[in-house]
């Protein structure tokens, strides 16, 4: 089947925390002003991730079906996740947490700065052991983000953007909607 990243789902080459005691970084209240980097802040609190993509951006996603509700253990809330044959596809409302723990080296897996998605700060986040897959994480609100996941099965790559452009592809769609 495929493999999901994002410490969505445990697997080899998975983002994690660097620890095994906390899975997730202790952040001080959200402020109610928005970080000097991004446009305004857009919250997450009580966003159902499945409704984060329309009907209509699916197909360009190249996504056939709907998605469904699942459980993130890792940021301890829930995901939707979009199976394909050959590929998947995950968003993540984070809200327990800043974009902070991936860039402060709480965590392992590499974080890059890329351009910001709708003028949001945005990084990619790979793990070296997992070519297939890569999350894009976008900066929202203070204490609060984005994840974009998508990842690649062996076997379908020429059916499919690299995995990280597939994941900023699908950090967009979702962002489009958000920022409405």
């Amino acid at each position: 089947m495929l493999a999901l990243v994002s410490a969505c789902s445990p697997s080899v080459g998975t983002p994690t925390p660097e620890t095994t005691t906390t899975a997730a970084a202790e952040t001080s209240s959200p402020s109610a002003e928005p970080s000097s980097a991004r446009p305004r802040e857009v919250r997450l609190d009580g966003v159902q991730p499945c409704t984060l993509l329309t009907a209509e951006q699916l197909p360009a996603l190249k996504i056939d079906r709907q998605g469904r509700p699942v459980t993130s253990d890792f940021y301890k809330t829930t995901a939707c996740s979009w199976s394909v044959t050959g590929a998947g596809n995950r968003l993540v409302p984070v809200t327990k947490e800043g974009i902070e723990a991936w860039t402060g080296g709480e965590r392992t897996g590499r974080p890059t700065d890329i351009e910001p998605i709708f003028g949001f700060p945005a990084i990619t986040v790979t793990v070296p052991s997992d070519p297939a897959a890569c999350d894009v994480m976008v900066d929202t609100a203070d204490g609060q983000y984005l994840v974009a996941a998508f990842s690649v099965d062996q076997g379908f790559e020429d059916r499919f953007p690299e995995p990280c452009d597939g994941a900023r592809q699908l950090a967009k769609a979702a962002m489009q909607n958000l920022v409405k």
